[in-house]
């Protein structure tokens, strides 16, 4: 049986659940929650992830650190994973306590899918380091931080600003889920807008509108995103040189890749990997 261990802390109406498991002989976990949820993976080798939300499944590249998943409130998930001893966090929303801050419509976030946003990352790390701490200076900027993160998701995940609306084109989930096995087996080519478009059956143009509604992002950016998840996995891994992989995942270059994750993750390769291993 899976070694599990929990910690938990709340403040107000933000909940922050930080698990320690074992997942060398694999795992699967579900949820039905009547809060969001926001899941966020701290660390440890995963070498083998699916997901699923109300029944679409995806299969993305192995996580690194950072990586988040966000689950809106009656949302049926699931997911599978085998790697090793992992960490991460589940942070639950109350979307009455959104509602109060955006009115009943604006309480509505979008699903997201191993994405990356390194304020939520920090800061679900950073209330972490709060549990079971009950000074005051501790309780008043766990506070703080809750209220921080809601406004974070309201102003990032609103559902009114990313979902399907009544008119122009939309996805079906078979096309999410092809455009989406395309990318992440072809990460190492260029991925060009019209292969795109031909595999979800549309022209460029209305691809941009309904890949943006989907996904919350333009494919280019979505692209990218996806390359540098693939390299954090690969530094943290890996024994590979950075050129060797800089040109497994897409970049022409050494410098290439590390302008870019310079850019999005805030380090060079070379420093992630030493403060991965570091940390180990």
């Amino acid at each position: 049986m899976a070694e599990i261990t929990e910690i938990q802390g709340r403040w107000g109406t933000v909940e922050l659940a930080v698990t320690r498991e074992d997942i060398r002989a694999a795992a699967s976990w579900r949820m039905h929650e009547a809060r969001h949820a926001v899941i966020v993976h701290l660390g440890g080798p995963m070498r083998q992830l699916e997901t699923e939300l109300d029944g679409v499944a995806t299969r993305p590249s192995p996580p690194a650190a950072g990586d988040i998943w966000v689950v809106p409130a009656g949302r049926n998930y699931a997911s599978q994973a085998h790697g090793g001893i992992i960490r991460y966090g589940v942070l639950y929303v109350d979307p009455r306590s959104l509602a109060e801050l955006a009115g009943p419509e604006g309480a509505q976030i979008a699903p997201r899918f191993a994405h990356r946003d390194e304020f939520l990352y920090r800061a679900v790390e950073r209330l972490a380091g709060l549990i079971g701490r009950d000074d005051d200076v501790s309780e008043l900027l766990g506070a703080s931080l809750g209220q921080a993160l809601s406004l974070h998701l309201l102003q990032r995940y609103r559902a009114d600003e990313a979902a399907p609306g009544p008119r122009g084109p939309l996805l079906s989930d078979r096309a999410r889920e092809r455009l989406q096995e395309h990318i992440h087996a072809r990460l190492g080519d260029r991925i060009a807008l019209d292969e795109l478009a031909a595999i979800a059956g549309m022209s460029p143009h209305n691809l941009l509108v309904a890949f943006r509604r989907a996904f919350g992002t333009t494919p280019a950016q979505y692209v990218i995103a996806q390359r540098l998840r693939r390299v954090r996995w690969l530094l943290a891994n890996s024994a590979q040189d950075i050129t060797a992989i800089a040109l497994e995942t897409g970049f022409a270059s050494h410098s290439h890749l590390t302008t870019a994750f310079r850019r999005h993750v805030g380090l060079t390769p070379r420093d992630f990997r030493r403060r991965w291993r570091e940390d180990s």
